[in-house]
């Protein structure tokens, strides 16, 4: 059941990220998903701040960047020209090229667990959302 509340919401962003490009441009619409993300991991994390070690805040601060930061604009512009079909397959197209980049560039061989993962992942290019 989470699987598939996970699954509507997930397609359902890129097309609300479309419907939301009618009133703002791609620069507002990024700023505000950054203002939500941080107040949600602000009430929910914030408890946990102190056990973070200090040598692991550059990683942590890396890792908000390029999986949060980067991302909320990075996706808004595209969509402004690409329909939020194609934005949505685009994107599931990331756990494939992780296997084939961890490969090829970090020689990660990747668990029978994980392909499989990456498999039924990609069941789900071209087919229409939920609702």
């Amino acid at each position: 059941m989470h699987l598939i509340v996970l699954s509507v919401i997930w397609v359902s962003s890129f097309i609300l990220i479309k419907k939301v490009l009618i009133g703002l441009c791609p620069i507002q619409l990024g700023a505000l998903r950054i203002i939500f993300t941080g107040l949600f991991l602000f009430i929910v994390g914030f408890r946990k701040i102190r056990t973070i070690k200090r040598n692991d805040c550059k990683w942590i601060a890396l890792t908000g960047l390029l999986g949060a930061f980067f991302l909320s604009f990075l996706f808004a512009c595209p969509e402004t020209k690409i329909d939020s079909a194609v934005t949505s397959i685009l994107n599931s197209l990331v756990p494939l090229n992780t296997v084939v980049l961890g490969f090829i560039v970090f020689k990660i061989k990747s668990t029978n667990k994980q392909i499989v993962g990456v498999a039924i992942g990609l069941l789900g290019i071209g087919h229409p959302p939920f609702f």
